[in-house]
C-alpha cells in the first residue's frame, strides 16, 4: 500500500510540475506578444481598450508604414495602431439597435435573404494619405464610424462596409462558407 501511495505522490507532483510549466510557458509567450509591440503602440492600447486582454496581433506595412492589427480576447473588438503609435479605429462589437437608422436601412437591404451575423462599429480616427508607394498617416478632426455587418446566405458568406449615413462604401463581398478561414491560413 506505501508503494502504492508514494506512486500516486509522484504522479500529482509531475501533473503539477507540467501544469506549471504549461502556465509558465502561455505566461512567457503572452509577455513576448506585449514585448514585440513598440512602447508606442503599447501605450496607445493601454489608454485606448483598457482592461482588454490580447488574443491575436498581426503585422502588416501598408504604403511604408507598419499596422498593428490587434484583437481582443471574448469579443472585445480590436485596435488598428501605427508603429508611432497613432490610432487608426477601433472596432466594438455592437447589436443593430446600436447603429443608427441610414446605416441599419443599408445594412438590411444588402442582406436581404441573408441572415445578419456579427455587427462591428469602427471609430476611425486616422487614415493613410498614399502618395505612390508611400503614405502619410493623416489624424481626422473628429473620427467618423464605419458599420460592418457579416452576413450569411445559403452556402455563402458576405461582408458589407456602411458609412454613419448609410453611405455603401464596400461590398457586399461574397465567398463560400469556409473561404475567408483558407484564406487566412494561407
Amino acid at each position: 500500500m506505501t508503494r502504492l501511495y508514494w506512486l500516486m505522490v509522484a504522479g500529482a507532483v509531475l501533473a503539477a510540475v507540467g501544469l506549471a510549466s504549461g502556465a509558465a510557458w502561455a505566461a512567457a509567450e503572452a509577455a513576448k506578444a506585449k514585448v514585440e509591440l513598440p512602447a508606442a503602440v503599447a501605450k496607445a492600447v493601454a489608454e485606448n481598450c483598457p482592461g482588454t486582454e490580447i488574443d491575436k496581433v498581426e503585422v502588416e506595412k501598408e504604403a511604408g508604414i507598419t499596422l498593428y492589427d490587434i484583437e481582443f480576447k471574448a469579443g472585445k473588438g480590436e485596435i488598428e495602431v501605427a508603429e508611432d503609435g497613432t490610432v487608426l479605429d477601433i472596432a466594438t462589437i455592437v447589436t443593430m439597435k446600436d447603429v443608427p437608422e441610414p446605416a441599419a436601412k443599408a445594412i438590411q437591404k444588402a442582406a436581404e435573404g441573408a441572415t445578419i451575423g456579427q455587427i462591428e462599429k469602427s471609430e476611425v480616427r486616422a487614415e493613410i494619405k498614399k502618395e505612390g508607394d508611400k503614405g502619410t498617416l493623416v489624424k481626422l478632426d473628429k473620427p467618423k464610424f464605419v458599420y460592418e455587418a457579416e452576413l450569411v446566405k445559403g452556402d455563402q458568406e458576405g461582408e458589407i462596409e456602411v458609412a454613419a449615413d448609410g453611405t455603401v462604401i464596400e461590398g457586399p463581398k461574397w465567398k463560400a462558407k469556409g473561404a475567408k478561414e483558407e484564406e487566412e491560413k494561407k
